[in-house]
């Protein structure tokens, strides 16, 4: 039996852990799918007013250029239908005073002088036309006149701000984001990228913009990721405001901003505080820059308030040396030397927010930048609203979706814009949810270890229970096996004739056995009881020194037999709740102990107090081994072994388990001359 637990316990291991396991990893799986669905919806509404935004802002540039040029048309119209009303009138008028001067001489002439006018005036108006239309175009498709000019580099020039705009200014580095602006006739106008240069916003003081330059224009992707990774160890070792830029990125250009002649990345050496006592000439004059470059670091700008925290630290440029450089190869030294050195804006999207890897990710993304030189657009004719659709997944956990918008009229729209995402929900809730994983983890390992303590509570209680049966069963088979064998003796000498004159005696003897392996049943029936579940004890008022009284009396005659003396002293009365009948079986047993175990004219002292009872009777003190399993079912100590002493029964046993059901305890000491034991609350 003890083994067949023992399997058990070896296998409940396996299943519970799987069970753990498996209801962990689904649960996790479940929660991760639901969060990377809100992801998901979150990823695709900003993505579609990233798109809504892209939109309004190229149709109001459309827009503006256009009641830009009908409102020039519409002021010529005027100014040259005003000039051919005059011209008209002054003809008139001129024509008129000829009349009445050649009236009286020629009348023929006068009107014929009349008709010519005319003709003329027909002229005049016709070339008023031609006028008009030389106001508004100048014949290489630009529009100008007032403050109205928009042609093709222009147009281009500012979408290629426009679409870099969103992606070098996103707050979301886990949704990418790139855009294509197309001509009327659809031929690719700007696409988004990596730039060096200025922005939509921003200029140098004279008005001017540098670029942006397109870096794919003049670098390889090899050399622009060395950029990068410059660019992102100068944001690294800004990043606490407390110490200036490692490296810094210069660019060389044209005087006028259109050409980009050379990029420079610069390893620089600061020192803190300056020199005051220093003069100018002595000073570090950075090559590049010719001047002497300070740098103050350590404040920063809380937005809500408006106020600065922090501590300024300034830090002066000491040394600076270039460790990365690209110099345009169509450029001739005589240019070189011409340009101007710059401090650009440098667009590489989803770093400044994110880091190098995010922007490694969006530039090497096809999906993102393969858009054809000339797009191929359709639309649902039923529908007013251009089509939005997901593109097919290209990676297992990467997600693309895109735009096809139409700007200006849906029938004659002024261009075409095409708007792509790339994002990674999954990613995104593996983030989010790392925290809960490891919570998950530790609830679920606490669980699991719960149920396997409780697991072994019971497997050790079932050990116990299964032990303490099988020691009840050999104490009960040696218990009973002596009386068996007492009235197996004596039944063989009553078959024999020459022991007719014993038989009274050995029948005496043979009831007497009988009785005692009734006693034991009968205890063994009770110990099953108050091992049931099942039990319920009554509440009562006992009073223990009555108790012990009325049960004394059954031991009159054993007491009678030893000549024992019988003392009580009783000072308050020990008063307790509980199931009498019980009380009454465990006080018996400890009686039964001190009469059988006592010495011929000893003395049983019992006392009662408030709080507790004793009862003491002389005999032979225990060993120590004794007392320590004194309360062991069928406990005999070492010379019960030898078949010399009597081992201790069920009775201390039995009455501390009684004794136990009614939050007592019970112990038993030695006495100089024997032993006693008490009982508490």
């Amino acid at each position: 039996m003890k083994g067949s637990l023992r399997r058990k316990k070896k296998r409940f291991w396996k299943p519970v852990m799987a069970v753990f396991l498996a209801l962990y990893l689904v649960t996790m799986v479940l929660v991760t799918l639901l969060v990377k669905e809100r992801f998901m919806k979150e990823y695709l509404r900003t993505f579609e007013e990233v798109a809504a935004s892209i939109l309004r802002k190229a149709s109001d540039q459309e827009r503006s250029q256009t009641e830009a040029y009908e409102e020039l048309k519409q002021n010529a119209a005027e100014e040259a239908l005003e000039a051919y009303e005059e011209l008209k009138q002054n003809a008139a008028e001129e024509a008129l005073e000829t009349y009445e001067e050649l009236k009286q001489n020629a009348a023929e002439e006068a009107l014929e002088a009349i008709d010519d006018e005319r003709e003329n005036h027909e002229e005049s108006k016709g070339s008023v036309e031609d006028v008009v239309e030389e106001v508004f175009e100048d014949g290489s498709g630009t529009v100008t006149g007032g403050t109205g000019k928009w042609n093709d580099k222009e147009r281009k020039e500012f979408y290629q701000k426009l679409v870099n705009e969103y992606v070098l200014n996103s707050t979301n580095p886990d949704l990418m984001i790139s855009a294509a602006a197309y001509d009327k006739n659809k031929k690719l106008l700007a696409k988004s990228c990596d730039t060096i240069g200025d922005t939509m916003y921003t200029a140098d003081t004279s008005g001017i913009y540098n670029g942006p330059y397109i870096l794919d224009n003049f670098l390889t992707f090899e050399q622009k990721e060395e950029l990068a990774e410059y660019r992102w160890k100068s944001l690294q070792s800004t990043k606490d405001y407390t110490l200036p830029e490692k490296y810094r990125i210069l660019i060389r250009t044209s005087s006028d901003g259109q050409e980009l002649y050379d990029i420079y990345v610069q390893e620089l050496t600061w020192r803190e505080g300056e020199e005051d006592g220093k003069q100018a000439e002595d000073q570090y004059v950075d090559p590049l820059m010719n001047s002497i470059v300070m740098s103050t670091t350590g404040t920063k700008i809380d937005y809500a308030t408006g106020a600065e925290t922090g501590e300024e630290k300034v830090f002066r440029e000491i040394d600076s040396k270039i460790v990365w450089e690209w110099a345009n190869p169509d450029i001739s030294g005589r240019q070189r030397e011409s340009g101007e050195i710059k401090t650009p804006t440098i667009g590489f999207p989803y770093m400044l927010q994110g880091s190098y890897e995010k922007w490694h990710r969006w530039s090497s993304s096809e999906f993102l930048h393969e858009f054809p030189k000339e797009g191929h657009f359709s639309w649902n004719a039923e529908e007013e609203i251009p089509n939005y659709g997901l593109y097919p997944v290209k990676e297992m956990f990467y997600i693309g979706a895109g735009y096809q918008l139409k700007i200006g009229l849906i029938d004659d729209p002024f261009a075409y814009l095409v708007v792509r995402m790339e994002a990674s929900p999954w990613f995104a809730a593996f983030d989010y949810m790392k925290s809960l994983y490891l919570i998950g983890l530790l609830l679920t390992s606490v669980c699991m270890f719960l149920v396997v303590v409780i697991f072994e509570d019971a497997y050790k209680q079932q050990m116990a229970l299964e032990e303490t049966r099988r020691d009840f069963t050999n104490a009960m088979a040696h218990e009973l096996k002596t009386p068996l064998g007492i009235i197996r003796n004596f039944s063989e000498n009553l078959m024999e004739r020459n022991m007719e004159e014993k038989r009274d005696y050995y029948l005496t003897q043979i009831i007497g056995q009988t009785e005692e392996m009734d006693r034991l049943v009968a205890e063994m029936i009770e110990i099953s009881k108050m091992d049931s579940k099942e039990l319920v004890l009554r509440k009562e008022p006992v009073s223990f020194g009555e108790l012990i009284r009325e049960e004394m009396k059954r031991f009159e005659l054993q007491a009678d037999e030893k000549n024992l003396q019988i003392d009580y002293q009783e000072g308050e009365d020990f008063r307790v709740e509980g199931d009498r009948e019980y009380l009454a079986k465990a006080v018996w047993n400890l009686l039964s102990n001190a009469v059988e175990y006592n010495v011929l004219d000893g003395r049983i002292l019992v006392r009662t107090e408030a709080k507790c009872c004793s009862i003491e009777n002389t005999g032979k003190p225990m060993k120590e081994e004794e007392l320590l399993h004194a309360f062991d079912l069928f406990y005999t100590g070492n010379e019960s072994r030898g078949g010399e002493s009597k081992h201790m029964g069920l009775g201390l046993f039995l009455a501390k388990k009684i004794l136990d059901l009614h939050h007592m305890s019970l112990s038993i000491e030695n006495t100089e001359d024997g032993v006693r034991t008490v009982v508490r609350k």
